[in-house]
Formats: C-alpha cells, structure tokens, sequence
C-alpha cells in the first residue's frame, strides 16, 4: 500500500486538502505548532466562511536573549472566543543544526481569557545559538 493510500485513509469525511495538509505539514524551526488540531483551524468553507481560526491564534512569538546570555522564546496566544481557556505549552530548543538540545520540555500551564490574548515564556538552559518550537494544547 502506497503513501497515498495511507494519507487517503486518513482523511476523514468532509475534510479539505487543504486541511489534510495542515495536519501532514512539517512544523520547521522557529514555529508553534497546535498539538490539538481543533484549537487553530482553518477551515475551506462553513459557518465562519472562509479561512477563519477557531478558537486560539498566535499573535506573534519570538526568540531573544537574556542577560545570562541563554535563549528566552516567547508566544502571544490569542482566544478569539467568548469562553476562558486553560491550554499548556513547551518549547522544544534544537541547535543550528536541528538537533535536539532539551532532554524532556515540561508542559506548563497557561490560562487565556476570553476574548483577550496570554504570553507564554521558557528559557534554555545552555548559551548556545538555538532554535525553537512551541507546542499549544488543551490542558490535560
């Protein structure tokens, strides 16, 4: 059985490529990544029309550094709905050459109001130049 086959039998009915490909999609480096599908979706047509996220968006997120000289990313999430969420967060830091550098990133809690945004932040631990990913889910 092919790849094809595969990514066919995973898709579920009424989900658009172009859905199927944000869920495939390699996250890259210096990214967020929404480990709960349904917390930021875009969606090809329905209810909300067009391209519109769901629940949470990242207003913006970042690396700089600290006076240490480690490394400290940031995220700014945004709830775009009328109820309170409580989601949980990590980074996971890799090298220039991407290869993992944390030994096992620690969810932390974070909670975003309603209709309001949160930032999120977490250090390295080493001085070296790295780059990052942060992982958003619903807290567990």
């Amino acid at each position: 059985m092919g790849l094809l086959s595969l990514m066919g039998g995973c898709q579920s009915p009424g989900m658009s490529k172009k859905e199927l490909s944000q869920r495939l999609e390699e996250p890259g480096f210096n990214t967020v990544v929404f480990a709960d599908y349904d917390l930021n979706r875009n969606f090809s047509e329905g209810l909300f029309g067009p391209d519109k996220v769901l629940r949470l968006s990242s207003a913006g997120h970042g690396i700089g550094h600290t006076d240490t000289g480690t490394s400290e990313v940031w995220l700014e999430l945004r709830n775009h709905t009328d109820h309170n969420y409580v989601v949980e967060a990590r980074t996971r830091f890799f090298s220039q050459q991407g290869i993992p550098v944390d030994a096992k990133p620690v969810w932390q809690r974070l909670p975003v109001p309603a209709n309001s945004s949160a930032v999120y932040r977490e250090k390295s631990v080493g001085t070296e130049r790295l780059q990052y990913r942060i992982e958003v889910r619903q807290a567990r």
